[in-house]
């Protein structure tokens, strides 16, 4: 075999080990990221649609994000079968075509003999106008026609659980949005549990909410794709998930008479909530490369864009409105509201970065996850440095 002969079947090798390192790295070792292949793809694909997605209003914005997700999968699959096909076709090549049996009413150039009976293998098609005559051939075309089928099993399989996954993380959506009265009202959720001077149920809901996380983020892990699948309603979405559950823990802790109601606001179901929320935000934030490492770090004063030490007019707001709604729904408040402030303050920096980078990543504006109508506190920090989006003025990067 001549060094081009050998060079030919190096770089197929190459190629059919590239797209088993990818499924294996996609399908059969889910660890929260996709193979190389897959990954390349995907962000590639999830970055243009976001630059072109945030030169539109919002509406239409969510509309094209939203056709992303379900065409990423197809495409994805095509991409690997093509290379699988052209790997097995460099295999060929050499061998074309003195290792075949060729009819001669279809004899075309050896690099189009090559791939097409790699095509007609890897789908199990057999025409007969095309057959191996060498064993080393007979051998490779049997482990081809193998590898389609059981490649086509798998994207199948894969499909079939990624679909499941969508509808559970559609169901959490759902529960979150009922029990926060339609929208991001946290307020409202406490409210509707406050029955007779005490809280009802209450537990069973932070427990509930913290399985269901911790699903989520199983889901997230074992099918990386799910991230690129964007809903319209901001409510159906992860960031809005994030944000109720940890602006809930951020409003127990500091919103409520702790001494009246010691036993929620020391609970563990709180603890584990908060501490599962963290969890499952870190996690994903940093699957999609918005993690720790990009937030906006409290002791860097001197750095472009960080925050003032002066206390967030958003945040003094939403805390002034809660304490407004449990009052006046009978709950009793902190006896100290300021030191209520520092915790609720203290908490909400804790998070809001990040989840703010992860909400614009994946095609949200903060304001709709939180409802609350300013971007200062957050987004403009991330939307300079390859988050493209809108900032407070209007302006887009």
């Amino acid at each position: 075999m001549d060094t081009a002969s050998l060079i030919t079947t190096a770089f197929g090798l190459g190629l059919l080990g590239l797209v088993a390192f990818d499924v294996y790295g996609t399908i059969l070792h889910a660890h929260g990221r996709s193979g190389p292949v897959s990954e390349a793809l995907t962000r590639s694909i999830w970055r243009l649609a976001r630059a072109m997605a945030f030169h539109r209003p919002r509406a239409s914005r969510h509309r094209l994000l939203n056709g992303v997700g379900p065409l990423l999968l197809p495409g994805l699959v095509t991409t690997l079968v093509a290379l699988l096909i052209i790997g097995y076709a460099l295999l060929y090549l050499p061998h074309m075509p003195a290792g075949f049996t060729i009819e001669a009413k279809a004899e075309s150039p050896p690099e189009i003999e090559a791939v097409y009976f790699s095509g007609i293998t890897f789908t199990t098609l057999g025409y007969g106008d095309i057959a191996p005559r060498s064993t080393s051939m007979r051998l490779l075309a049997l482990s081809e026609a193998l590898t389609g089928f059981a490649f086509i099993s798998l994207a199948v399989t894969y499909l079939v659980s990624l679909t499941a996954a969508l509808e559970r993380k559609r169901a959490v959506a759902l529960s979150f949005y009922h029990q926060a009265r339609q929208g991001a009202d946290v307020a409202g959720l406490l409210v509707h549990h406050f029955v007779n001077g005490r809280f009802v149920g209450l537990e069973r809901v932070f427990a509930s909410a913290a399985r269901d996380l911790q699903r989520l983020l199983e889901s997230h892990v074992e099918h990386p794709l799910i991230h690129y699948f964007h809903p319209t309603q901001v409510h159906k979405s992860l960031p809005r998930m994030l944000f109720l559950v940890l602006e809930a823990c951020a409003v127990t802790r500091a919103c409520l008479d702790s001494q009246a109601y010691e036993d929620l606001c020391r609970h563990p179901e709180l603890r584990t909530l908060e501490e599962t929320g963290r969890h499952v935000l870190s996690e994903l934030a940093t699957a999609v490369g918005v993690g720790r490492g990009t937030a906006i770090a409290e002791d860097e004063p001197g750095r472009e864009g960080v925050p003032t030490t002066e206390e967030p007019a958003r945040w003094r707001q939403r805390y002034e409105d809660t304490l407004h709604r449990l009052r006046g729904a009978g709950v009793r408040l902190p006896a100290d509201r300021e030191a209520g402030w520092r915790e609720y303050r203290r908490r909400r920096h804790g998070w809001e970065l990040e989840l703010a980078g992860f909400a614009l990543f994946l095609g949200y504006d903060w304001d709709e996850v939180t409802g609350d109508g300013d971007l200062r506190a957050a987004a403009e920090y991330f939307a300079p440095a390859a988050l493209p989006g809108p900032t407070p003025s209007g302006r887009r990067h």
